[in-house]
């Protein structure tokens, strides 16, 4: 099995009229093209390219990374938007 990761592991915002763009960075060999997907997209999108959308919704979502189209390989990225004001964490 190749080393592989997504990062941050992590991400924490504050709701807000304007949203907040964090890109994923993909470490290592994945096997394949990495695709993304968002337990709940009206929290927090990703697209293609692993660039997440989020702070227009509060709530919390989990961004799964697969290494390839057959799954076997996951990473995930925790999401979640608050109704306080919290500066951004990322980690």
């Amino acid at each position: 099995m190749q080393y592989w990761d997504v990062f941050p592991k992590s991400i924490k915002v504050s709701k807000n009229p304007f949203g907040t763009i964090v890109p994923l960075s993909v470490r290592g060999n994945p096997r394949g093209s990495v695709v993304f997907e968002s337990s709940d997209a009206i929290v927090a999108s990703v697209d293609t390219n692993g660039t997440v959308s989020l702070g227009l919704s509060a709530g919390s979502a989990v961004i799964t990374a697969y290494d390839s189209e057959d799954r076997t390989s996951i990473r995930y990225v925790l999401v979640e938007v608050t109704t306080t004001a919290t500066e951004i964490a990322v980690s």
